[in-house]
């Protein structure tokens, strides 16, 4: 296939000893590798130097600065490779260092996104090319994205995976941030175009050059935050996500790189080396994602400029589509299954779509004694009782002798509540009841509630 013009490639690299071998690869599978214009975010230490790429066979041919940072020129087959080359201390993390490699975006063609740690199929370039084209008569907008099947560098191409799968909702944060797992995709073998997706993965996608621009990462983002936040963007910005039919590449998962959250610890920054640690940026990049989906509570507003949403779409069009709720952490179960979106969900009234959101909740509930108990504590009853927002009972579990036993030689006794439910059946409020032959004690107990974290609303799963 002739390709008329460039494909950017941006790709951001934390002391991955794959770098190179990932380059190499890129360009020795390329159909055309004069159009491929390659940036490397290159964050490392000493034990990484430009010799190592020079022996690979890259033609360095200088050096210059640009948007404050030593870039050195290079060039392998064909293909131009800038590399800009940051010691592993001054990064501020992926969202970062993707925003810097897409601050060299020239107006090529096509944008390539992956990682520092892939191989690929041969003739990538014309194979994406010809995916992403095929769907262009019924989408202004599309884009190539998902989780790559997985490969091992050390035996590679043997034990490749050679099918290729989906991103599908894994949980939600206490706070409304989605994590992703992957899923084969079903009858891909059979499929003739690319599988509608709802998500998209930093780690690959290929798209239309201008995402760069409307779409570019922002700095402050931190891994949790990136996908979930650029597919918002993208989708108000008009983008159509796919899942590629067919394996285009492969990514290394789990590998032995170290990490940035491995380095840039709070005793670095208490010692003057960074700026902030790999907490603080999480923090910050928490904060502006709650901003930007309209679910912070008591913060200011954020101005976020070039990097908000797009006037195409709103977020709430983005969660019928994926079949989800920020808000209220709940998904359709088709959202976490092997399932295309289903845009009917756009019409469904309020009451009837929040009606069909799952909502997984686990909450520490704890009974504990106000007050100095008696030697000899006479407990009849002790009864909790969970109630919705409208008043109706959810749920009551009369504590057995046992638990009375434990709660009177303790003073507490603690369980785990665990709910899967539409919003409206989630528990708004917990009451006690206890009854006993000693009037005082009736009044002896109060109940606490605090809601868990991710791993323990998972293990409900």
């Amino acid at each position: 296939m002739d390709i008329q013009r460039k494909i950017f490639v941006q790709v951001p690299s934390y002391r991955d000893r794959q770098l190179i071998p990932t380059l190499t690869d890129l360009v020795g599978n390329a159909s055309d590798p004069d159009g491929l214009r390659i940036v490397v975010c290159w964050q490392h230490d000493t034990d990484e130097s430009l010799d190592d790429f020079v022996a690979s066979g890259f033609r360095h041919s200088g050096s210059t600065r640009r948007n404050g940072h030593l870039v050195h020129l290079m060039d392998k087959d064909g293909a131009i490779v800038e590399v800009i080359d940051v010691h592993f201390l001054d990064t501020k993390g992926c969202g970062w260092a993707r925003n810097a490699s897409q601050g060299h975006y020239e107006g090529e063609r096509y944008n390539l996104q992956i990682d520092a740690h892939h191989r690929f199929i041969a003739h990538w370039d014309a194979a994406m090319i010809d995916m992403l084209e095929s769907l262009r008569g019924r989408y202004e907008k599309p884009l190539l994205t998902g989780y790559p099947p997985s490969f091992d560098p050390a035996v590679f191409p043997e034990g490749r995976q050679n099918h290729v799968g989906q991103m599908l909702v894994r949980k939600f944060s206490t706070l409304g941030i989605v994590s992703y797992r992957a899923a084969r995709m079903p009858g891909w073998e059979e499929r003739t175009e690319p599988m509608r997706a709802r998500f998209m993965s930093g780690g690959f996608v290929f798209s239309d050059g201008r995402f760069v621009e409307e779409v570019m990462n922002d700095a402050e983002h931190f891994f949790s935050t990136e996908e979930i936040i650029m597919a918002v963007r993208a989708f108000t910005h008009g983008y159509d996500f796919f899942h590629p039919h067919r394996p285009l590449l492969w990514h290394q998962y789990n590998s032995g790189a170290r990490k940035v959250w491995d380095d840039h610890t709070d005793e670095r920054k208490s010692s003057g080396e960074i700026e902030g640690s790999a907490t603080d940026r999480a923090v910050l990049a928490l904060e502006r994602s709650l901003s930007l989906l309209g679910i912070s509570e008591g913060h200011e507003a954020v101005d976020f400029g070039r990097y908000g949403l797009g006037r195409h779409r709103s977020v709430q069009q983005f969660e019928r589509y994926a079949g989800l709720s920020f808000r209220h952490r709940g998904l359709r179960s088709e959202a976490a299954e092997p399932t295309e979106p289903d845009e009917s969900y756009y019409d469904l009234p309020v009451n009837e779509w929040e009606d069909g959101l799952i909502c997984k909740r686990a909450f520490r509930v704890r009974i504990g004694n106000t007050r100095p108990l008696p030697g000899s504590v006479d407990l009849d009853s002790v009864v909790v009782v969970a109630y919705a927002a409208d008043g109706s009972e959810l749920v009551a579990r009369n504590l057995s002798p046992g638990d009375l036993e434990v709660l009177a030689a303790k003073g507490c006794f603690e369980y785990i509540d665990r709910f899967e439910a539409c919003p409206s059946r989630l528990p708004a409020q917990y009451d006690l009841q206890a009854t006993s032959k000693s009037p005082e004690l009736s009044e002896a107990f109060a109940i606490m509630v605090h809601e868990l974290g991710e791993d323990a609303v998972s293990a409900t799963s």
